[in-house]
């Protein structure tokens, strides 16, 4: 029997509140905060503070050097959508399987080659469609 695990979709985190609950998602999100006590990262992307995914890492809470977990750090994360949206609050709740540290970020340019890459593949969809048709 095989068991497939599907890819996760790299999204901009703004779009993480339109998707369904269990979809692995992939982004890249800064720290705002770490609540040590349910083990969770509040992510957003600056200056903004709203949207937010609260990442729950517990999962990886062994990979991870806790003193890097500072405020201002930007981070990649796979992880599965866990509350699907709170538009009272622009909250969307995630449980990462794996997250690591970006580096630094020019964010401007990650979000117009993030956005160059998903027209791109909206792009290869249309054409796979159409060959298939």
């Amino acid at each position: 029997m095989s068991h497939y695990v599907p890819a996760s979709t790299l999204l901009p985190l703004h779009d993480l509140s339109s998707q369904p609950v269990g979809k692995k998602v992939r982004f890249l999100g800064c720290i705002r905060g770490y609540d040590h006590a349910n083990a969770t990262l509040a992510l957003t992307t600056p200056p903004k503070t709203v949207p937010r995914a609260d990442v729950d890492v517990s999962l990886v809470l062994q990979t991870l050097s806790i003193g890097s977990l500072r405020d201002g750090q930007w981070f990649n994360v796979i992880g599965y959508i866990a509350e699907s949206r709170n538009c009272e609050e622009g909250v969307t709740k995630v449980d990462a399987i794996m997250l690591w540290d970006a580096g630094i970020i020019a964010p401007s340019k990650y979000n117009q080659v993030l956005g160059d890459r998903i027209n791109a593949e909206k792009e290869m969809d249309v054409h796979q469609q159409e060959v298939e048709m």
